[in-house]
């Protein structure tokens, strides 16, 4: 192991003397299920990079407030998302303690910035706790390459020919909401700096080639407003509903991303909303009950 790195564990064993046969199973089992190698470098004893964007990723969704710390609430909640056990107060004290004996820039105001959750990763992996960083990745979303799974970013939602899909109550919902969580100066308006900041949880602004933002409803120094910022995702939605669905998950929608659009009647009528994935709603016969429409000018 000392010569070879690129080896997790060694292990003594004899099926005839039943010498660690069980412990045998169990770290094979391990090293399939929870690698080590694509987290971390045994050689340079650091995170790989693919490693540290992801959960770089992850600390920025669970900062609810936007200030660069997890607090006690922030962290719970992440505790419970990805363990669905929250942690008692001294248990929370604990963790911070941990952290700021090696990383003291690491806990900052009560609550860890993102060094401390770095190293509080890089503390389970050294101590062969790999299996709860792994936990943590794929809850959300990421698979055995550290990129977001193809079923996570684009699950399947069937659209009947005569229907379209729009936003539902809950993504416009969420979408207002994400917009205000990084409207950084309060301005009700995104620069491009703050436009810079979102969609650096995704692979970028979906929109450049069709003159974003000056496409969308702007303010008087062209920064997208609230309402340019919504009226983009509506028309998102209709054309592609796919590309929403993968920037729900990109900014970390809570639950099944499916329940951030809906299925409406293509041309009125009986219609149905809500997600592929729960009870369809059915309209009354004869109402026109869609709110984004494609129009074509001759």
């Amino acid at each position: 192991m000392n010569e070879y790195r690129e080896i997790e564990i060694c292990v003594e064993c004899s099926a005839k003397a039943l010498l660690n046969v069980s412990e045998l199973f169990y770290f094979a089992q391990k090293a399939v299920l929870h690698p080590t190698r694509p987290l971390y470098d045994s050689r340079e004893h650091a995170m790989k990079l693919k490693c540290t964007e992801a959960l770089v990723r992850i600390f920025r969704l669970c900062d609810m407030d936007g200030d660069g710390i997890l607090s006690d609430a922030e962290l719970n909640e992440f505790q419970r998302k990805c363990f669905n056990t929250p942690l008692q107060q001294r248990e929370l004290e604990g963790v911070k303690e941990i952290v700021k004996a090696s990383r003291p820039d690491g806990v900052v105001d009560g609550g860890l910035n993102v060094e401390g959750f770095l190293y509080l990763h890089l503390l389970f992996i050294q101590r062969g706790r790999v299996e709860t960083t792994w936990m943590v990745l794929r809850r959300f979303g990421y698979g055995d390459d550290l990129s977001l799974r193809e079923d996570y970013l684009n699950p399947d939602f069937d659209v009947p020919p005569d229907c379209c899909v729009e936003l539902s109550p809950g993504g416009y919902a969420f979408f207002t909401e994400i917009f205000k969580r990084y409207d950084a100066d309060g301005d009700s308006a995104f620069c491009p700096d703050e436009l810079d900041n979102i969609f650096g949880l995704s692979p970028g602004i979906p929109w450049k080639r069709g003159k974003f933002p000056e496409s969308t409803v702007t303010n008087a120094a062209g920064y997208v407003t609230l309402e340019g910022w919504l009226a983009q995702w509506s028309m998102t939605t209709l054309l592609d509903y796919k590309m929403t669905l993968a920037y729900l998950a990109y900014f970390g929608f809570p639950g099944d991303i499916r329940d951030g659009i809906r299925l409406v009647g293509r041309y009125g009528g009986s219609g149905s909303g809500g997600s592929s994935n729960s009870a369809l709603r059915r309209r009354k016969k004869g109402k026109l009950q869609r709110n984004v429409f494609l129009c074509y000018f001759v």
